[in-house]
């Protein structure tokens, strides 16, 4: 699931249409992924993203003539066959490129990558190989078969190429009048660009749980031997959320709710109130992460909360 947000900001504003063009400061697009915690992500501009396109362009047309000229000095093959080499690797360095690039690359080819560029499932969750195929290939109709036609010079008629020319100002305006500039290909593919998220050293979540926290909510042994690492980690992500989430309605309902679930999971009786969810949660964080680190000094490491059954199957 993914909402839209644009900060209201006087900067963003005054800078109009010129930073539309670069990275889009001004536009966010809030993802919510199957773990529930909100990734807000800056949407990727429309110079960006241009410029990415033609530097994977310009790398696919140096490759594309380096193995034609390669094969064409080697003299390794007859002029009959060198025809039918030359057409497959134009064809191969196109389409096929970017799909095995965002394939391998975790949403990015090599412009993307240069750029700081990633495609993202409008969704929340992972890229799948559908969605990649689809984004591609309804670039070539919308893009690059139109420009081919153009370009090419032919002798189709006057009201053919201003069809094609009619096409490719539509496709254009498109991303210009998206919400989270996104093309056709991605509104067909349900993907979106954005840029590309840097890891940072975030502080402890341990170390921001006050001693009176701890000393307000204690838990037992048997209320922390419910949950694993699995469940700690994705209880991290949620008590971390970002700087733009952290006082949203939306990171509170979330607490909320997953407090709700963790007392009602461990039969914690005691009633918190809304004020003090994050100090309960951050406070079972802490006192989970050192019941399990605990577990794990002792040869007893748990991935997540079915380790009791898999102890079970196996003991007998």
């Amino acid at each position: 699931m993914a909402r839209f947000r644009r900060r209201d900001d006087r900067k963003a504003k005054a800078g109009g249409r010129r930073k539309r063009l670069f990275a889009e400061e001004g536009k966010r697009l809030v993802l919510t992924p199957p773990e529930g915690v909100p990734l807000h992500l800056v949407v990727a501009g429309l110079g960006a993203r241009l410029g990415a396109q033609i530097v994977d362009l310009v790398l696919t047309t140096f490759a594309t003539f380096a193995i034609i000229l390669a094969l064409l000095f080697a003299d390794l093959v007859g002029e009959a066959a060198f025809g039918a080499i030359a057409t497959f690797v134009i064809l191969a360095l196109g389409t096929p490129f970017y799909i095995v690039c965002e394939l391998l690359m975790n949403g990015r080819t090599p412009g993307k990558k240069l750029l700081g560029l990633r495609v993202v499932s409008n969704n929340g969750s992972g890229l799948s190989t559908h969605q990649i195929v689809v984004r591609n290939l309804t670039k070539e109709v919308e893009v690059f078969l139109p420009a081919a036609f153009l370009i090419g010079g032919g002798e189709e008629s006057f009201w053919f190429n201003g069809m094609m020319l009619l096409w490719l100002v539509v496709v254009c305006a498109v991303p210009l009048r998206s919400a989270a500039n996104r093309r056709i290909g991605d509104l067909v593919a349900d993907t979106a660009v954005v840029l590309d998220p840097r890891p940072l050293l975030l502080p402890d979540v341990a170390d921001a749980v006050g001693r009176a926290a701890r000393e307000r909510f204690v838990f037992s042994s048997g209320q922390l031997d419910l949950y694993g690492a699995y469940e700690l980690q994705v209880l991290e992500r949620l008590l971390r959320g970002g700087e733009e989430a952290r006082d949203s309605r939306e990171r509170q309902k979330g607490l909320a709710r997953i407090g709700a679930r963790i007392r009602a999971k461990i039969g914690y009786a005691e009633r918190i109130s809304p004020q003090e969810e994050e100090a309960f949660l951050k406070s079972f964080y802490v006192a989970q992460r050192a019941y399990l680190e605990q577990k794990k000094l002792m040869g007893e490491a748990r991935a997540d909360k079915f380790h009791r059954e898999e102890t079970t199957v196996e003991n007998p």
